[in-house]
């Protein structure tokens, strides 16, 4: 599955409110389309990282890490941007009054979108929508972090796998033990949705406007559109955000896409809630399609944290890595780069340091220092490079808002 909209919805209903409700029903038979709750295992961070790495290229990494890259070899280099594209269609945020008290220390929340088909349980599907957004309330900045489905990373208790198959074998809880693990980074919050609920919660908001970067004509997913902004209701936007056959770098991209629907949720929400009355409504259009394992109070305060957000002071990145072989899956290992990100984003959720308005304050005790632990990997046979596609474009040939 794909951020579709209830990663994005719950993105809109504040890309770190909502963005910030978790995955683990307590009731696993349940078939509602979004599951919100508080993490119970994973919020501290760990020492450091735990990449699995390429058994191909791990005694030449230095060489392929400072030549040019040729064609299908090297280090891939993730696609990145900040805020949305100039010329969306949401413009300045509205006056915001609220009384609502919003947390204080950096927030992790991790949004997860099963593949789940009609009659399938969303909790024991593969996760194929996987984004860890963490927010720093202090400055206001954070960092939407995506990872390809197919990174092939280690399964706490269950050796090492492709990371979208550890919701099958554990539902969201796995899922997050297994981010934490791969990443060090702690896990507040996560959210859990199927391709339905999502749909269901994008047109019961009343849709989301969407940059569409380049030309889509994909019916595997359903996405078919030129550029530009579009009105998306929830179906679109689910087709959005599943495209990877007719997109460059495939899944590196289609990870990239979802992404930017979360930061359009963002400024839908700016544009539209000017009250705790308006975070009210937006948080029971979710209540009315989600199972809780925590109580339902912690989502207000997340709500408020979102609506203060501004997508400009996002990052939207995905995990940098190399497609390879483990035994005989494809997968994506990741590389050194992936580390890098993982560690600068400890002290502040920020990609390259604090860009808000204020610095955060420094801590009373220094972190310790992290380390990385390297686990083997099964061999490979071969191994190419996936280089993920460019910054969001922000040519805009057609405006289709409304249409």
């Amino acid at each position: 599955m794909n951020i579709p909209r209830v990663l994005r919805r719950t993105a809109a209903v504040g890309v770190a409110a909502t963005m910030l409700a978790g995955v683990a029903c307590s009731d696993p038979r349940s078939q509602r389309g979004l599951v919100i709750g508080k993490s119970s295992s994973t919020t501290t961070a760990l020492p450091g990282p735990t990449i699995v790495e390429d058994p191909t290229t791990t005694t030449a990494e230095a060489s392929t890490t400072t030549a040019a890259p040729a064609a299908g070899t090297g280090k891939a280099i993730a696609p990145q941007s900040t805020g949305l594209p100039d010329g969306s269609p949401y413009g300045d945020a509205i006056p915001f009054t609220s009384s609502v008290d919003v947390p204080t220390n950096l927030v992790w929340v991790l949004a997860i979108g099963s593949d789940a088909r009609p009659g399938q349980d969303i909790h024991r599907t593969n996760g194929d929508s996987i984004h860890l957004i963490g927010v720093d309330p202090q400055t206001g900045v954070g960092t939407i972090l995506g990872f390809p489905r197919d990174s092939w990373v280690a399964i706490p208790g269950h050796g090492t796998g492709k990371i979208n198959s550890a919701l099958a074998m554990g539902g969201p809880q796995l899922m997050a033990q297994t981010v934490r693990q791969l990443t060090g980074l702690p896990v507040d919050y996560y959210v859990l949705t199927g391709f339905q609920g999502f749909q269901q919660i994008v047109d019961e908001l009343g849709g989301v406007n969407v940059n569409v970067d380049k030309k889509m004509n994909d019916n595997f997913s359903g996405a078919h559109f030129q550029p530009g902004w579009y009105d998306m209701n929830g179906g679109e936007a689910l087709a959005y955000s599943r495209d990877r056959h007719d997109v460059d770098n495939g899944d590196f991209t289609r990870s990239f896409h979802q992404g930017n629907v979360f930061l359009s949720g963002l400024a839908k929400l700016r544009a539209e809630v000017g009250d705790d009355a308006g975070l009210q409504r937006w948080i029971g259009v979710l209540l009315r399609h989600a199972d809780l394992d925590s109580p339902p109070q912690q989502l207000l305060p997340l709500a408020a944290l979102a609506r203060r957000l501004d997508p400009a002071k996002l990052t939207n990145v995905v995990v940098p890595g190399r497609v390879g072989t483990a035994g005989a899956a494809s997968v994506v290992y990741l590389t050194d780069e992936a580390k890098k990100i993982f560690l600068d984003l400890r002290p502040d959720a920020a990609i390259g340091g604090p860009t808000g308005d204020q610095p955060r304050p420094p801590a009373t005790i220094p972190p310790p220092q992290p380390t990385t632990t390297t686990t083997t990997a099964p061999a490979a046979t071969t191994s190419t490079t996936a280089a993920p596609g460019s910054t969001t474009t922000t040519t805009k040939p057609g405006i289709h808002i409304g249409g």
